[in-house]
């Protein structure tokens, strides 16, 4: 029995090159010949799929959006998208999908008879429909014929409870769609529906329901949990003031707007088109869908924002002071503050996690009111948008799971060359590997394949290797061309750019200087990786410290193996990157100062290493990821305290004169489909051996 639906959406192409690739361009000739004047690159082809899309998106999701289900069934759901597939009209001819039964197509009003009669031979469930027969009506006949068809199957389940209420929204009203679905379960779509129908701000009222919704839904599972079986209102009212207050809900952001050297290059144009504004929020309220969220839609980034962050970028990779980078971090809070009403600031300080559709790092202000930037205490996942046509695509696709909870292999690729030139940087990247191969031996689930790779030639040929790899590692220098405004890496002597065609595991992990800035939105291999089918992949914006890398990395990894061993402090790899970074102000400290790195690794007068009574006894419990560095200070100062040493360090310790390297790296694409513990998959993989 098919579960899962999947939607085919066919439209006339106009060049047989459409894949909606990033470009890379020499000269700014070749930009201008490819521009076609939208700012986020939006193939004109398109356009047409952009109604077919939002009405695709008021149907089931799979064959559970039909049944009314318990409470625990529907908070089981993680990543639940509509599977949309875009396929030009002349791919569709030749395109196999025998071991996909479609679901549906829809079809642009340019394509040919032809091409419906080829949709047709396919025998859809749902039929073959040009876009303008899309209407209210057929959305409740096709609910309806979902039914139909899934009624009989392997469970017990009733129909949800307004299978036959719907209307087809459309522009700002879309945002109510992932409410929708929760709210059908519930019986109340009448209700949702009358209230967006009757109010003038529209995101604040779904995201009022939405908030309702969740704390409803798990204010039930809290009472089936406590063992009450009658119904209780006392019970019920406690309880709901607890989930309302904890806000338990994923918060989708888009935030369009580019920086200024990119519309220098010819291929951006200043403009938001109406298409684009559409297009992006249709991969929100997707998003939005998929993780039972909401959507926040903010106006595109003033000039200034990116003006800000391009100087950060450029004085981090020229040299700068630590003042400068903590008070262009609060500056950058404020930019962005006004970007935010109230409202929705609140919301995004209590989301339970943040997706980002943007090409600005949104996580590295510090807003008002906060200490440190809100990707320390935020779990936040990255979407680029330019160039569009392809996030579109990809954001359409449902994203495969991984699971590094009993098995993950890492292959490293090694692009250093080891000469006097390198030497330092070499032996830190030496190190990585050192500690990746005792873990090896450490940890049954864990498993190391290294190889020098010193051409494009090899890279590509260790990579083609090692397809059963989880994790992709490439150990380079980074190479970040301003004038053609792109970054990749060096492999040995060769610059690489990931530009060609090939199949990649799941994560990369770059560990290279500035493989992903985004200060003038330049080309860059990390975004190209994503492009070949990486789920998630870690960059940087700026250049990088060799020893400073060797920590973060090693931390991470820590976290991987010790998920394998039944830890349950993070559960996927997006929450394991905020630990990360939230939790890297001692090792950031220490980075600073010589004489305070020794002190913390000397022991004390109980005969233990600093270090590790701060790490195992002292900060346990006390640091707040809001307040990590004021909290971890003041710690280290009752440390000195004790040993009659006040006053020591005070360079580090009163002027935050050191420098927040784990805020410089980003991961981009899918890192909370990254589990490193996961109790459906530990259950899936009990039942197997």
């Amino acid at each position: 029995m098919e579960y899962y639906f999947t939607y085919f959406i066919v439209f006339k192409s106009n060049e047989n090159g459409f894949s909606g690739p990033i470009v890379l361009f020499r000269n700014l000739e070749s930009v201008k010949k490819n521009t076609n004047g939208t700012m986020h690159l939006l193939d004109d082809d398109l356009n047409g799929t952009l109604g077919a899309i939002e009405y695709i998106m008021h149907l089931p999701r799979n064959v559970f959006d039909v049944y009314d289900l318990d409470e625990e069934f529907m908070a089981s759901s993680y990543d639940t998208p509509h599977q949309i597939v875009l396929v030009p009209d002349y791919v569709l001819v030749n395109l196999k999908i025998d071991n996909i039964a479609p679901t549906m197509f829809i079809l642009t009003e340019d394509c040919s008879k032809d091409i419906k009669n080829n949709c047709e031979k396919r025998k859809p469930l749902l039929g073959t429909y040009y876009t303008h027969e899309l209407n209210r009506e057929l959305i409740k006949k096709q609910w309806e014929k979902i039914w139909l068809s899934k009624r009989t199957n392997d469970f017990e389940f009733e129909a949800v409870k307004d299978i036959n209420i719907h209307f087809r929204l459309e522009g700002e009203k879309l945002k109510a769609l992932p409410a929708l679905y929760i709210s059908r379960q519930f019986g109340k779509a009448n209700d949702l529906l009358f209230e967006i129908f009757n109010c003038s701000e529209i995101e604040k009222k779904c995201i009022d329901i939405q908030w309702k919704n969740i704390s409803h839904l798990n204010a039930l599972i809290s009472m089936k949990k406590k063992g009450i079986t009658c119904w209780d209102d006392k019970v019920y009212d406690d309880e709901i003031v607890k989930q309302r207050y904890k806000f338990d809900i994923s918060v989708v952001i888009t935030f369009p707007g580019i920086p200024k050297s990119q519309k220098k290059y010819g291929l951006s144009v200043n403009i938001l088109s109406e298409n684009e504004k559409r297009a992006i929020r249709i991969m929100g309220v997707h998003r939005a869908i998929a993780r039972g969220g909401i959507l926040m839609e903010l106006s595109c980034a003033k000039e200034e924002l990116y003006k800000k962050y391009g100087e950060l970028e450029q004085r981090c990779k020229n040299g700068t002071n630590n003042k400068y980078v903590w008070k262009t971090f609060s500056d950058l809070g404020k930019l962005l503050g006004s970007c935010f009403n109230s409202f929705q600031i609140e919301v995004l300080k209590r989301a339970k996690d943040i997706t980002i559709f943007s090409d600005f790092p949104i996580g590295l202000a510090i807003l008002e009111n906060d200490e440190v930037p809100l990707q320390c205490y935020k779990s936040i996942s990255y979407r680029p948008l330019t160039p569009l046509t392809r996030q579109l695509q990809l954001e359409l696709l449902k994203k495969n799971q991984v699971y590094l909870g009993k098995k993950c292999k890492v292959a490293i690729a090694e692009c250093i060359i080891n000469n006097d030139e390198n030497k330092y940087v070499y032996l830190m990247s030496n190190f990585v590997r050192s500690t990746l191969i005792d873990m090896e031996k450490k940890y049954e689930g864990f498993s190391v394949t290294y190889q020098q790779t010193y051409s494009v030639e090899s890279i590509l040929e260790f990579i083609k290797n090692n397809q059963d790899a989880d994790i992709l590692y490439i150990s380079a220098h980074g190479y970040y061309n301003i004038k053609q405004n792109m970054a990749g890496i060096m492999v040995g002597e060769e610059f690489w750019m990931a530009s060609e065609d090939i199949n990649v595991p799941p994560i990369v992990i770059l560990s290279a200087c500035h493989s992903s800035p985004r200060g003038m939105g330049a080309v860059n291999i990390a975004d190209m990786f994503i492009r070949n089918g990486a789920i998630s992949v870690l960059g940087t914006f700026i250049p990088v410290n060799a020893h400073r890398n060797l920590i973060l990395m090693t931390r991470l990894f820590t976290y991987i193996v010790e998920a394998q061993q039944k830890s349950r402090q993070y559960k996927t790899l997006s929450d394991a990157w905020c630990g990360v970074v939230a939790t890297n102000a001692i090792h950031e400290l220490m980075s600073e100062s010589k004489s305070f790195n020794k002190w913390m690794h000397d022991t004390n007068s109980k005969g233990k290493p600093r270090i590790i009574e701060f790490q195992l006894e002292r900060c346990v419990g006390k640091l707040r990821s809001t307040h990590i560095y004021s909290d971890t200070i003041k710690i280290i100062k009752e440390m000195l305290a004790e040993e009659g040493m006040e006053g020591r360090f005070g360079n580090i310790l009163n002027t935050r004169d050191f420098f927040p390297e784990s805020f410089f790296y980003q991961f981009i694409g899918y890192p909370e489909n990254i589990f490193l513990y996961n109790d459906i998959f530990e259950e899936s993989y009990s039942n197997l051996f």
